[in-house]
């Protein structure tokens, strides 16, 4: 068993054959909101006034058309979308607008202000202009398309054709003008910059006076490659001073150390060293030979060695001086170094003076270049001007101009009506699903199930065939109607419960009055009796009993429950028949003053008791759980529990809160009726199939109801 907390939480789901039937149910409803906006949407054009159309387009050129080679004043690139964007806005500028009103006499034309009592002011024929003059570019092109609207259709044409001639006039004017301020410029820029070109000149001349310097150029080709040569030569001779230097260290690190000196690489690449060692070599290599021919005492012998000595002696010698020359190279490479450092150094100076003689030479000759370089630019610019100014700027070119419109645009009768009605039906759709949302009732077996988390046991449909005179034993009355076969599925719904011998007791209720549960009640028994079961009805609403009403017809002053709870009579004596065979009833009874105190006496418990031992199901019919309490009495002996609810009337929260009622007081229903489900509903969220079978057609030639 579901925690009680989660038995009744909602869940939410988007249904969209929910919505088909909401909106099937409610058509009546979009139709009148249809008709409606029809309605006022042909009103609406009766009211509207005829409005024409004209519209011209022109051609932005990429650049302006030249005669001559010249670069006017106002030179801008025409290729930009802002210039584009610009043109765009200019031609729906004020200024443009009084220029057309003025230039076609508008404020006097009576088809342009037939509308106007007295005479407009100017800020009135420009506001009219603006409201009926639209300037659009088109994408991705060069085109701006002039769009007019009136009521006259001479208007439209007239002052479209007019804004791009006046438009086209006021920037030749506009050019006209800048061109003339700058003519005057450039005159008197041309007259300043002369007189300076004149001083910078003079200034360069006296600046070689004074310093003596024809050509400082020159003089600087000579001492910077000088300077060059130097400064490469001055590092060569460190170079070598360097490295002199080192071998001086070693050789002074090893002293007289002949035989360590001779590993040296400056003593070993010596020309004397390596002659002496050749020779040594030699003179060694003849005394080893004689060693093994003669003795020590041999001429030939003592000759040799006494050579071999003398090399030995002669490379120690030569090793030794070595070290000398060494050190007198290392003073010489030093000596050399000095005077090279002399020689950079007075070259330096020489060129540091020569280049702070350029910088300010230089700077003057920039000067003198630049004045006359602006000097002729600006007479250039001004011949240019002067005849530039009587050629004719044209950046736009008409490609279509505007005709008069034929025929109005607006109102668009089919569109409006289309719109009319398709708002019709969108507020029609609105105001239903507005009313199905604020409507909390449960209206499907789905929304029942999902709300209360109980299975629907059975859908009763809505029994239109019966009337108020006639019984409402429709399972009776009708047993092929598709109210039968649905109290014949809730006899089965039950039935599939459990064993029999565990459910033979049944208590139909509600949360509300009106709900339908004594209807249900009586045609389920009836539904049990048809089986062969011995079925005893008893009405346990002792407040608003209805079982005697809906069995004889009437009610009668019979004896009944509170006559059983108050022990005035037995079970035979009120229990009632019907003309139904297996199928018996026992009334409320006479009318008792307190209810609620009889039932909690536990006397009825004895008549269920009393009434299993004469019948194989008992039923009882109680009061709504919501207005009294007598139903929370009567669930001691009642083994199923059946809470009629009637679709599209009772609050969801109602039910919810009922099923609470039931289980605190130890008894959770079995399940739900949905009483009274509107056939379209049914058709939708019940067992359609089932109904649309119910024995018609070819179905009613066999089967168990059938023919």
């Amino acid at each position: 068993m579901l925690p009680q907390d989660e038995m009744f939480a909602s869940k939410s789901s988007f249904d969209f054959q929910a919505l088909y039937h909401v909106l099937l149910e409610k058509a009546w409803l979009i139709a009148i909101c249809f008709v409606l906006a029809v309605l006022l949407a042909a009103a609406y054009l009766q009211r509207m006034p005829r409005l024409y159309m004209s519209s011209a387009t022109l051609q932005v050129e990429q650049g302006e058309q030249k005669v001559l080679n010249i670069q006017k004043v106002q030179q801008e690139d025409l290729r930009g979308l802002e210039v584009l964007r610009t043109i765009e806005q200019t031609l729906k500028s004020r200024t443009l607008f009084e220029r057309v009103a003025v230039a076609n006499n508008l404020d006097k034309d009576p088809r342009f202000v037939a509308s106007l009592q007295n005479p407009p002011k100017r800020d009135q024929l420009v506001s009219m202009l603006n409201g009926m003059v639209d300037v659009r570019l088109r994408r991705f092109t060069r085109l701006i398309d002039i769009t007019v609207v009136h009521t006259d259709p001479q208007i439209t044409a007239l002052v479209a054709n007019s804004l791009i001639k006046e438009y086209a006039k006021q920037n030749l004017e506009q050019y006209s003008a800048a061109s003339q301020v700058a003519n005057e410029f450039l005159l008197e820029e041309a007259q300043r910059l002369k007189k300076k070109l004149s001083e910078s000149e003079q200034a360069l001349h006296a600046y070689r006076e004074r310093t003596k310097t024809v050509s400082l150029e020159q003089r600087q080709d000579i001492v910077n490659p000088k300077l060059k040569e130097l400064s490469q030569r001055l590092i060569e001779a460190k170079s070598r001073r360097i490295d002199w230097a080192a071998k001086y260290a070693q050789v002074q690190q090893l002293g007289t150390n002949d035989q360590a000196l001779m590993v040296l690489p400056v003593v070993a690449a010596d020309p004397v060293i390596m002659n002496i060692q050749a020779n040594l070599t030699r003179a060694e290599s003849e005394f080893a030979n004689l060693r093994q021919r003669y003795k020590e005492k041999h001429p030939k012998f003592v000759q040799a060695s006494s050579q071999l000595a003398e090399w030995r002696n002669s490379l120690a010698t030569s090793v030794l001086k070595i070290g000398q020359t060494v050190e007198a190279n290392y003073q010489s490479a030093q000596a050399a170094e000095k005077e090279l450092e002399k020689a950079v150094r007075e070259q330096e100076v020489l060129a540091l003076e020569l280049n702070r003689q350029l910088i300010e030479y230089g700077a003057l000759a920039r000067e003198a270049d630049s004045d006359h370089t602006f000097y002729d630019a600006v007479i250039s610019r001004l011949k240019e001007t002067s005849l530039a100014q009587e050629l004719p700027s044209n950046i736009i070119r008409p490609v279509q101009g505007a005709l008069v419109p034929e025929a109005p645009f607006s109102p668009n009768k089919q569109k409006i009506m289309m719109m009319g009605a398709l708002a019709g039906l969108l507020v029609g759709i609105g105001l239903v699903l507005g009313i199905n949302a604020l409507d909390r009732s449960i209206k499907t077996v789905d929304h029942a199930e999902e709300t209360l988390h109980l299975a629907v046991l059975s859908a009763i449909p809505e029994v239109l065939e019966l009337k108020k005179e006639q019984s409402t034993l429709v399972v009776a009355e009708d047993a092929k109607s598709a109210g039968a076969e649905a109290f014949r599925s809730l006899r089965t719904s039950l039935r599939m419960l459990g064993r029999q011998e565990d459910r033979r007791t049944f208590l139909f209720t509600s949360p509300l009055p009106q709900e339908g549960k004594t209807f249900c009640s009586t045609n389920y028994a009836l539904c049990l009796s048809q089986q062969g079961l011995r079925t005893l009805l008893i009405d346990g609403d002792l407040r608003r009993p209805a079982v005697e009403a809906a069995l004889a017809g009437k009610r009668t002053n019979k004896a009944g429950v509170t006559d059983y709870l108050t022990g005035q009579k037995k079970l035979r004596d009120i229990i009632q028949s019907t003309p139904h065979e297996n199928f018996s009833f026992i009334s409320a009874g006479t009318v008792a003053p307190n209810p609620a105190e009889l039932l909690a006496q536990r006397h009825f418990n004895g008549l269920i008791d009393e009434a299993l031992l004469e019948y194989d199901r008992v039923i009882v019919d109680s009061a709504p759980i919501h207005a009294v309490s007598d139903t929370l009495l009567m669930l001691d002996r009642i083994q199923t529990v059946c809470l009629v609810v009637r679709a599209c009337k009772t609050p969801a929260r109602a039910a919810v809160r009922a099923i609470q009622m039931l289980h605190k007081a130890g008894s959770l229903p079995a399940g739900i009726v949905l009483n009274r489900l509107p056939r379209r509903k049914a058709r939708g969220f019940s067992y359609d199939p089932y109904y649309d079978y119910s024995y018609k057609g070819k179905y009613a030639e066999k089967g168990v109801y059938g023919s």
